[in-house]
């Protein structure tokens, strides 16, 4: 049991951050404590900024997820709380699964769904279409704040003397997902929907 005070002491000197945020609370909470000078990052995931707990009324098991979809008011709060800058990283909580773990019944089926391949065009719905955001902004929360998160100084940025690892986008492209793509997986929750990039 630590003390309050050491606790105060340890949120000052060290660093906290949040993976999979998912509500208007949560993000209240971190803006809070930022603005606090609370050494604390956040990270929110593709699918808690596009889809909302309407799609689970279907019981369909791609769309079964911890921590859960959420209200449309919560998928809001994390698409502003991009876009000011309070969530500092895009993380895909890719979790790939047989079909036989997950076309199954709702209870049987096992957590998660593919986020990996189609992070940064939801990122580019939310962040330049709809939010009217840059590149720069863009780069780093999939790329220049994951990697100073992480201590790898090394990556997130193209300079000379550093690592080439690059992915290369298409902004104009558009195109209709489909359920079936590069991963092993089908638990695709985004298959049916027209995406950026």
């Amino acid at each position: 049991h630590l003390s309050i005070r050491r606790q105060r002491q340890m949120c000052i000197r060290d660093r906290l951050h949040i993976c999979h945020l998912t509500t208007a609370g949560a993000v209240e909470v971190v803006r809070w404590a930022k603005k606090r000078g609370v050494r604390i990052t956040a990270e929110v995931t593709p699918h808690h900024l596009l889809l909302t707990e309407e799609l689970v009324r279907s019981y369909d098991p791609v769309y079964k997820v911890n921590p859960p979809l959420r209200k449309t008011e919560d998928t809001l709060a994390l698409r502003a709380a991009v876009l000011d800058g309070t969530i500092d990283v895009i993380g895909t909580d890719h979790a790939p699964h047989s079909n036989e773990k997950k076309q199954c019944e709702w209870q049987n089926a096992a957590f998660g769904m593919v986020g990996l391949e189609h992070a940064a065009s939801v990122l580019q719905e939310i962040l330049i279409e709809e939010g009217g955001r840059d590149w720069g902004q863009f780069a780093s929360l999939m790329s220049t704040k994951p990697a100073e998160i992480g201590g790898l100084a090394h990556f997130g940025s193209l300079a000379v003397g550093s690592r080439a690892n690059i992915t290369l986008l298409d902004p104009s492209a558009k195109r209709a997902i489909l359920s079936q793509t590069h991963s092993k997986s089908s638990n695709n929750p985004f298959a049916g929907i027209t995406l950026p990039g």
